[in-house]
C-alpha cells in the first residue's frame, strides 16, 4: 500500500511547504474529506525529513483549517461536520420559524432605560467628552466600584473593585483569561460537553481541549484527578452554575471537592458564570471558595442586554498583571462609554428590573417545559435559559434535530457541544430564552412533544 506524497515547492521552510501541498492537495482533490493522512513517522520517512517537521506541518494545516487532530487516532482532512462547533452562529429571526437554538436574553423594552441613561451622562457637564477619550485599562475607579457594590448584593462578596476587569461580554473573557493563564498553544480541561465559544477560541489559540467525564452535577471529581495525575496541566475551563449545555448544577460539597484538587494540581480555574445570576438560589461561586484560584467571568449581556457586550471579570491578584497585558494587547481597553451606560443601569434600577422582569419570564416557560417534555425527562433548572432533553431510544440526534428543523423548530444536537471528540449522547438543547414570546414557546414544544411520540420511520437503503 503507498501512501500519499505530496509535492513541494522548494521555497522557505519545509514545513510551510508540506503544509502549503497539504493544503493544494484538499484543494485539487487528491485529499477528500474525513482521509486520513499519513502518520508523522511515515511521512517523515518517506520525505527524508524529521518527525518534528511533520508534527509543525500538520499543526500548521491544522490551525489554517485544513486538518483536524483526533487524539490517538490520527490526523484527518476536516470535514464541514468534523467539529460541528466552529459552524456556531447567531441566527437571525425569521417569521417561518421559531428557533430554540440560541441562549439570548428574553425581550424587553431598553428604549426609556438607555434614554434616562444618556440624560444622566448628558447632564454632568464634560462627562460624555470624558468617556470619548482613552480610559485606564480597567475602567475607572468609580465605575468599578458601582458594579462592585450591584454584584455584592447578588451574593458576590469577592466582588471588589481591586478585582474587577472588563470585557466585552464573557465569550471575550473567555479569550482574555486564556491569554492571561499563558493557555496558547496549551491543553485545557473542561467538561466533555461545553460552551461552543470555547472550542471556536481553541481553533484559532491553537489550543487543545481535554473533555472530561461528567453526572448529573457537571464536572466529576475523579476524572479530573485521573487527567492531572497522566498529565501536566495549568487551566481548567468550567461552568458550575446551569452548565452550558446540561444544565447541571454542582453542589457546593462538588465544588469544594473540585476545588480541593485544583488546588493540589496547581489549576487556575476559568469559572463561565454567565448564567450564574439568573437563579434566585445557587450554591456560592467558585470565585467565593477560592478567590486567589479561580478567574470569575460574568455577564450583562444575559441579564440586561445583548447588545451592550459588555462582561466583568474578578481576578486573582496574581494574575492582574498578565490581564492587564491581555486587554492592553487584544483591545487597549473596553469602550469607556459602554461601561458608563451599564453603570447607570445598575444606580437607576434598570438592571434590576430588567433581572426580575428575566426572572419572571423564565419561570413562566419553565413551568410550559415540564408541561409538555417532563415525562421525556427534560432537564432544567430555575432560572436558565436553556434545557437538556435526552431524546428516546428510537431518535438519533441529528435525525431528531433534522425532523424538528423540517418542522419549523431550530434546536441544538449534542455534538456542537463535544470537547475534542469527547463522545456526545442523544440529546438536544433547547434554549427557551430564545422565542420572542411565551405563545411561540408553546406552540414549539407541542411539536417537539409530538416528534417525541411519534417513532421516526425507518430509512431503507437498496
Amino acid at each position: 500500500m503507498t501512501i500519499w506524497k505530496p509535492e513541494l515547492s522548494g521555497q522557505g521552510p519545509v514545513y510551510r511547504q508540506l503544509a502549503q501541498a497539504i493544503a493544494n492537495a484538499i484543494e485539487h482533490g487528491e485529499l477528500q474529506p474525513g482521509q486520513r493522512l499519513p502518520t508523522h513517522r511515515a511521512l517523515a520517512n518517506q520525505l527524508g525529513v524529521t518527525v518534528g517537521t511533520i508534527t509543525r506541518a500538520y499543526s500548521e494545516a491544522e490551525h489554517q483549517g485544513w486538518l483536524t487532530a483526533r487524539i490517538g487516532a490520527g490526523t484527518y482532512v476536516r470535514e464541514e461536520s468534523s467539529e460541528p462547533a466552529l459552524s456556531w452562529h447567531i441566527r437571525q429571526p425569521d417569521p417561518e420559524r421559531i428557533e430554540l437554538w440560541q441562549n439570548l436574553p428574553i425581550l424587553q423594552d431598553r428604549q426609556n432605560a438607555f434614554s434616562d441613561a444618556v440624560d444622566q451622562i448628558l447632564a454632568t457637564p464634560g462627562r460624555l467628552n470624558a468617556l470619548m477619550e482613552y480610559s485606564s485599562v480597567n475602567g475607572e475607579l468609580s465605575q468599578r466600584e458601582i458594579v462592585s457594590q450591584w454584584l455584592q448584593k447578588y451574593g458576590f462578596s469577592t466582588a471588589i473593585p481591586e478585582r474587577l476587569f472588563f470585557s466585552f461580554g464573557a465569550q471575550n473573557g473567555v479569550l482574555l483569561s486564556l491569554m492571561a493563564c499563558g493557555a496558547v498553544g496549551e491543553t485545557v480541561l473542561c467538561e466533555g460537553l461545553t460552551y461552543p465559544g470555547l472550542s471556536t477560541l481553541s481553533h484559532s489559540l491553537r489550543i487543545q481541549l481535554k473533555g472530561l467525564a461528567m453526572d448529573e452535577e457537571g464536572l466529576l471529581p475523579q476524572a479530573l484527578e485521573k487527567a492531572c495525575q497522566s498529565g501536566n496541566y495549568r487551566t481548567l475551563y468550567l461552568t458550575p452554575t446551569v452548565q452550558n449545555p446540561t444544565t447541571a448544577t454542582m453542589s457546593l460539597t462538588r465544588r469544594q471537592e473540585i476545588l480541593a484538587l485544583c488546588e493540589r494540581y496547581q489549576l487556575t480555574v476559568i469559572e463561565d458564570d454567565v448564567h450564574g445570576i439568573l437563579p434566585e438560589k445557587r450554591p456560592p461561586a467558585l470565585a467565593e471558595l477560592a478567590p486567589e484560584r479561580v478567574i470569575h467571568l460574568g455577564s450583562f449581556s444575559k441579564n440586561t442586554s445583548a447588545g451592550l457586550r459588555l462582561g466583568y471579570m474578578l481576578v486573582p491578584a496574581h494574575l492582574h498583571t498578565a490581564m492587564s497585558i491581555a486587554v492592553r494587547g487584544s483591545c487597549w481597553m473596553i469602550t469607556p462609554f459602554m461601561i458608563e451606560l451599564t453603570c447607570q443601569w445598575l444606580v437607576s434600577g434598570h438592571a434590576d428590573r430588567m433581572l426580575l422582569q428575566q426572572r419572571k419570564i423564565l419561570r413562566e416557560r419553565g413551568e410550559l417545559l415540564r408541561h409538555h417534555l417532563a415525562k421525556f425527562g427534560v432537564q432544567y433548572q430555575e432560572g436558565g435559559m436553556h434545557a437538556w432533553l435526552p431524546l428516546p431510544p428510537y431518535w438519533r440526534c441529528q435525525s431528531f434535530v433534522q425532523a424538528a428543523n423540517q418542522q419549523g423548530i431550530g434546536v441544538a444536537g449534542a455534538e456542537l457541544f463535544s470537547a475534542a471528540h469527547f463522545p456526545s449522547p442523544q440529546a438536544v438543547r433547547l434554549s427557551i430564552s430564545h422565542p420572542g414570546d411565551n405563545v411561540s414557546l408553546d406552540k414549539a414544544l407541542c411539536i417537539l412533544r409530538e416528534l417525541l411520540e411519534t417513532e421516526p420511520t425507518p430509512q431503507w437503503i437498496i
